[in-house]
């Protein structure tokens, strides 16, 4: 197969144990951590995908510190507002996956206006994955029906991601191998790439060499 992944996500693994072996705070982890999702999409953009998720903050994660919870939401006050000039610049529109109402209500306000702001943007969507757990996602779907009996397609649409195609491809960094409840739909037919290699290492050439790997796969769909 010699062909892009349309649909590329991305579970950024490893933040606290990049920073640990550099001999820096958490806070620093994280923080470079974030800014590697502008380089993934941005690398993913240039190449011609045009859709990339990436699980930045799962249902899981509220178990964390607080301290550790309170420098990731900072993190995020500090930084979004490069970011969304960023995204604007490069035409890459941002949707969100998860229930963003438990963030505080500063947050929620910065991802909405960011969503807004980039909504008409057509060269690469990125769905960030926040507050996001791919069961919690399925229930609340299922919620959603009342009983009503539906499709597969039909039920697709009553998803967080319910515009994205399926993911082709799924790219977990840090030397894990699993996914964590991370968007179980979509991944139906996903290939899995694991890397040792912590998620605020990465660089477009690593990006790169997730690609190559996609092209050798050969995707069969249950047909041989």
């Amino acid at each position: 197969m010699d062909k892009l992944p349309t649909h590329i996500a991305f579970i950024m693994d490893g933040n606290r144990r990049w920073a640990k072996t550099q001999n820096l705070s958490k806070f620093v982890g994280h923080e470079i951590g974030f800014n590697r999702v502008k380089t993934a999409v941005s690398h993913c953009a240039n190449l011609g995908i045009k859709f990339v998720s990436i699980y930045a903050f799962s249902t899981e994660n509220w178990n964390r510190e607080q301290s550790e919870i309170d420098s990731i939401f900072q993190i995020i006050r500090d930084n979004m507002h490069t970011a969304k000039a960023d995204f604007i610049r490069e035409n890459i529109r941002v949707v969100t996956s998860g229930d963003i109402t438990r963030f505080p209500m500063d947050m929620q306000k910065t991802l909405k206006d960011l969503i807004t702001a980039t909504q008409n943007n057509t060269r690469c969507t990125l769905n960030l994955c926040i507050n996001y757990g791919g069961r919690s996602d399925i229930v609340r779907a299922a919620n959603s029906l009342n009983g009503k009996q539906v499709s597969e397609a039909e039920f697709a649409n009553r998803l967080y991601a319910a515009d994205l195609p399926d993911i082709d491809f799924l790219v977990r960094t840090s030397g894990e191998q699993r996914i964590s409840n991370f968007m179980l739909w979509h991944l139906s037919y996903a290939e899995f790439y694991f890397s040792k290699l912590y998620w605020p290492a990465i660089t477009p050439k690593f990006i790169d060499r997730c690609v190559t790997e996609y092209k050798k796969r050969n995707r069969r769909f249950g047909k041989n």
